[in-house]
Formats: structure tokens, sequence, C-alpha cells
């Protein structure tokens, strides 16, 4: 007679398959099977190296949720078949990296808005949050998804029919264009002819040699500490002739202030000199007046003089005779 099963073992054995079964899911799942997460989406232009799943997604510093995917498209709409579709396609080339945000963490960390619900996300994207990439580690050059507020920042959004994740939009950093100016950089540098500007140095250095070691550039050297010994020369020269400037100016000096005195005396004079004579000769000084008056009578008196010349002489006799009067 075969022994029954003890119900407690059965129990046992049953409770622990459960704790098995939950710590796989948990361990595999990376505990996502009991997390209230919210898918959203950004369209990146330019390279995403170095932001990898995994990497976390900070707001103003607080991870609120982590990378999930980054792709080369963000689904499976169609291929690109015409000479249309490829024209100037790379300058539109964006990288769709998808992420979660985490809704427990987000009222966990005292967040107020509920970012799984559209009418909030439209909202928070017109107010101005925006997605951009940041450098975690220098050294290992990881990356992560920054989200920050920028008002001032367009509103550039793919709305990818395909997509039902939400889209929050992209602003450039000076990362970018950094990394683009490195890229450029590097490339300028494969293509420069390493081998020619070699050479070019090599030829250089080796001219420099030549006349280092000509006959003219030693000459030239010889000459060297003759000329600096005229240059000394010509310089005490010039300081002797400099100080004896100074001492001519110091003696003229005394006999410069003294003639600018007189100068300025004389000056005065002449001032005051000028002022009484526009005092007499302005018009209605008594000078004036009384030279008109002068002038006047001269005036009468020449015309009577003229008067008596021209009776005289249709009378000559009347110098002994005397003007004739009516009735003598």
């Amino acid at each position: 007679m075969s022994k029954r099963a003890s119900p407690a073992m059965v129990g046992g054995f049953i409770m622990g398959g459960v704790v098995l079964v939950v710590a796989a899911v948990i361990v595999l799942g990376s505990g996502k099977l009991f997390k209230d997460t919210v898918e959203y989406i950004s369209w990146f232009e330019g390279s995403v190296n170095g932001l990898n799943p995994g990497a976390p997604v900070k707001f103003m510093g607080v991870t609120i949720g982590q990378v999930t995917a980054v792709r080369l498209r963000a689904a499976e709409d169609g291929m690109l078949d015409t000479a249309e579709e490829f024209e100037n396609w790379e300058e539109n080339l964006r990288i769709p990296v998808f992420y979660e945000l985490d809704r427990d963490q987000l009222r966990k960390e005292g967040s107020v808005a509920d970012v799984g619900d559209p009418v909030v996300a439209q909202l928070l994207i017109e107010g101005g949050l925006r997605a951009t990439m940041a450098v975690e580690s220098i050294l290992t050059g990881r990356k992560y998804i920054q989200l920050s507020v920028d008002r001032e920042s367009p509103i550039n959004v793919v709305n990818d029919p395909n997509v039902e994740a939400f889209e929050i939009p992209t602003k450039e950093t000076g990362l970018e264009w950094l990394e683009r100016d490195v890229q450029n950089l590097m490339s300028k540098l494969t293509n420069l002819d390493i081998e020619g500007l070699v050479a070019a140095i090599t030829e250089a250095a080796s001219d420099i040699g030549s006349l280092a070691s000509s006959t003219e550039t030693r000459e030239a050297l010889a000459d060297i500490p003759g000329t600096l010994a005229e240059v000394r020369e010509t310089m005490r020269s010039i300081q002797t002739l400099a100080a004896a400037a100074d001492t001519t100016m110091v003696m003229l000096r005394p006999r410069i202030d003294a003639s600018s005195a007189e100068v300025e005396a004389a000056a005065e004079e002449l001032d005051a000199m000028l002022a009484n004579l526009r005092a007499v000769v302005e018009p209605g000084s008594p000078l004036l007046t009384n030279l008109e008056k002068s002038l006047y009578e001269i005036s009468i008196a020449a015309a009577a003089m003229a008067e008596l010349a021209d009776y005289l002489q249709q009378n000559p006799s009347a110098l002994l005779r005397g003007k004739d009067v009516e009735g003598n």
C-alpha cells in the first residue's frame, strides 16, 4: 500500500513554484511587469552615438524613466524607392528614440502632471517641454535624454501616423554642433597629404640648414657685434643730445616766460587803444560830430569864396571902388 503524500509538502512545492515564477518575471522583465510606464518618442537630428537602450531619462537632473529603443525608423511603413523620395533625404534624416516615463517614479518625486494623459502631454509640449541629448560620462561617451523647459524653442515634431507613442520635440544644443565640427575636422585630417607635408617640412628644414651654414650668413653674423656697437653709440649720442636739449630748455624757460608776459601786456595795451579808437570814430561821438560841423562850415566858406571870385572876375574895378549898391 503506497504512502499518501503530505498536503503540507504539496502546498510547499506549489508555493515554491509560484515564488520561482514571480522571481523569474521580475529578473527577466527587470520589474516592468509591475511598473506603470508611458511610452514617448523624440526624433533627433545627427548622430546619437553613445545613446543606448537603458540610458536614463532625466527631467532637470531627476531620473524619471529610461530609453527603450534607438532605431533608424520608427515603424515599418514602406521603403524609399523613388528619386523624389531620395532627393535631399539626408537633410531630413532624423533618428527616432523611444523611452518610457515612469508614472510611479514621477508621483514619488512629487510630480502633479499625469504624463499618460494625452491632453496633459500636449499642454506640457505647448508649455515648452523639450528633449535633448546630454553627456553622462565624458570618459565613456555615454549619453542620456534630458527633458527641460524652453518656451522659446519651436515645436518641431514629425507626427508619424504609424507611431502611437507621445512625441516630445527636440532642440539642438552645442553638443550636436561640437560633434559635427569634430567629424569635419577628422575628415579634413584624413584627407591631408601627410607624406607630402612631411616632405615639405623636411625640405624646408634642409634649406634652413643650408642657409645657416652658408658663407653669407656667417659673415652677417660676424658683422652683428660691430653693428650692435654702432647702434649703442648712436643711442648714447641721442641721449646726450636729449640731455642738452633739456638743459637748453631749462635755461630758455625764464626768458620765454618773460617774453610771454611782455607779449600779453602789449596785447592788453593794444586792446585798450582799439577800444579808445572805436569810441572816437563810432557814429555820434563828439569828435566825429565836430568834424562834420567843421566840414560843413568849410564847404559854405568855399562856396562864398567861389562866388566872390566869380564877381571879381566880372567886375575887376570892384577892388578899387567897392561893390555897387543901389543909390550909391
